[in-house]
């Protein structure tokens, strides 16, 4: 997926204490061998993307999935995706839908590409599935939760991207290996796929230091990378408009959005 332009970053200025707090978390990356950054839904919203949870969240207007859809899919594929051209789709999936396709990465995304491009950033764990930070241009990308612009093979794990395309029926099967495929995205009941989970705890385990952006870190498997990681000695940033149930495990916890906080993050490292 090519990506796209970044604009210029001069987002709205930080305070004096913030900018204190972004001058302690460079030093605190710059100390460090190996930093990773695990981003949540904050990242999302600031793009225009819907949360799924808290008070303007999609299963909170609409209700929540049946927490089987894994189990539906896997007994009936092709009446699954039967159920979602455009007369019978979910309401929150069609308001999700709009909002992916319009979505533009924000200064954050792009100041953490820059991060990387700087060797400053190891890797971005995302529990996202917008593609917003391919498209900002970050490289070494894990998406724990799949990207929705994506389809992949339950058998063995190929991934092909969809690019602008909604596909209204069911796809053949695995050019590969003739296994079948579902969207990428990680649906109720389906476990993290395996490769995806093994690269995102050998970076964790890697880390000595982790940022975790825009994440209320209460998500599993993936907010257990987290503890793991803090277990491990590993410094625990976080950038986050409100305190969440990480914070009391944070070496500094910095009160602001990624939009705000990460390009002066950025210019601070280079």
């Amino acid at each position: 997926m090519p990506a796209v332009k970044s604009p210029t970053l001069n987002p709205e200025p930080l305070g004096p204490e913030q900018r204190s707090t972004i001058d302690d978390i460079a030093a605190i990356m710059r100390s460090a061998e190996y930093t990773v950054a695990m981003t949540g839904a904050g990242m999302s919203v600031e793009s225009g993307i819907p949360p799924f949870r808290g008070a303007d969240g999609l299963w909170t207007r609409y209700g929540t999935p049946p927490m089987d859809g894994f189990s539906q899919f896997r007994k009936d594929p092709v009446g699954w995706w039967n159920r979602r051209t455009n007369e019978k789709i979910d309401s929150h999936i069609l308001e999700l839908r709009d909002a992916l396709t319009s979505a533009k990465p924000h200064a954050g995304h792009f100041a953490l590409a820059g991060m990387e491009r700087a060797g400053k950033l190891k890797s971005v764990i995302t529990q996202n599935i917008d593609g917003l930070d391919e498209k900002a241009g970050l490289v070494n990308l894990i998406e724990i939760h799949g990207n929705r612009g994506k389809l992949r093979c339950l058998e063995c794990g190929r991934r092909e991207s969809l690019g602008d395309i909604v596909p209204l029926f069911a796809p053949g099967p695995c050019d590969e290996c003739g296994g079948l495929v579902k969207f990428d995205t990680v649906m109720f009941g389906e476990p993290i796929p395996d490769d995806v989970m093994a690269a995102a705890r050998a970076e964790i385990d890697r880390a000595d230091c982790v940022l975790a952006i825009g994440t209320s870190a209460t998500i599993r498997p993936a907010s257990g990378l987290l503890w793991i990681a803090e277990a491990a000695g590993a410094k625990i940033v976080e950038i986050n408009p409100t305190a969440t149930k990480l914070t009391r495990l944070c070496e500094v916890s910095l009160r602001s959005t990624a939009g705000r906080a990460l390009p002066a993050l950025l210019n601070a490292l280079t």
